[in-house]
């Protein structure tokens, strides 16, 4: 999975590969993913146990057998397909939204000036607001929130908050990616990465470099650390999260990234 991202994009490979939060995260969608496959042949060898220790039942001809195999494997296949497709789903979203905190942290490497600015004069511009850096973080939130959409459920989620998002850029991206039909899927995943129980960022300079930042004009690493609540499939809720408000469960994931 890292050396996919970094054949795709080297810095983002580094700041995974340097995220305290990655690899911890991925732990636990991994053991439940590996875990079904030895129910599955643990189901499949009992099923070939009871027809051959069952000589009656291996040479009915009437479909009893048949029967018997799908009373004995339906339940345990449809279980374990839930739980791989959830498996498979957070492991992918832990992805994104490691992408999603990187890109706030990228953001944020912009967005904030340094400490100690090197002269009286960029003192001056920076107080008003003429060398590009604000100290906002808003954008920085909201480049994490548009990542974070494709990390979102595509069908329709209550919002608990206001779920406001920009409907311009999302249509354009839309649009340049020929997705213009899917729109209303698109808004339903907007909306649900918009929602502030959904969604928290966090923006700063990491503090294990401040003490670099003594030098005027320099800039200490950024870090993001994001939470985002993953949808929780329906039927695994209790296994896989915790309840909202609302009835509908989620699980939630931190991801760490720092900048340089």
């Amino acid at each position: 999975m890292i050396w996919m991202a970094w054949m795709m994009e080297p810095e983002f490979a580094e700041a995974l590969w340097s995220s305290p939060t990655f690899l911890p995260s991925l732990a636990w969608p991994l053991m439940a993913f590996l875990g079904p496959g030895g129910v599955m042949l643990a189901a499949l060898a009992f099923v070939g146990w009871a027809r051959f220790s069952l000589p009656a039942l291996s040479r009915d001809v009437t479909g009893t057998a048949l029967a018997a195999d799908l009373v004995l494997v339906m339940v345990p296949v449809i279980a374990v397909m839930l739980i791989l497709t959830q498996s498979l789903w957070l492991m992918r979203e832990i992805v994104i939204v490691h992408y999603a905190a990187y890109g706030a942290a990228r953001s944020g490497r912009v967005m904030l000036c340094p400490i100690v600015p090197e002269t009286g004069r960029a003192l001056m511009l920076q107080a008003a607001g003429k060398l590009g850096c604000t100290g906002d973080a808003h954008k920085a939130e909201m480049a994490a929130r548009l990542a974070l959409v494709s990390a979102s459920p595509p069908w329709p989620v209550p919002c608990l908050g206001n779920c406001r998002f920009p409907d311009r850029p999302l249509r354009a991206i839309a649009g340049e990616t020929g997705a213009g039909a899917l729109y209303p899927a698109l808004e339903a995943q907007a909306e649900y990465a918009f929602d502030p129980d959904n969604v928290k960022v966090e923006i700063g300079f990491d503090p294990r470099y401040l003490a670099f930042a003594a030098k005027p004009g320099l800039t200490p690493p950024v870090r993001a650390r994001l939470t985002f609540r993953h949808y929780v499939i329906y039927g695994l809720g209790p296994v896989f999260g915790q309840p909202r408000s609302d009835g509908y469960y989620y699980k939630e994931t931190v991801a760490e990234v720092t900048v340089l």
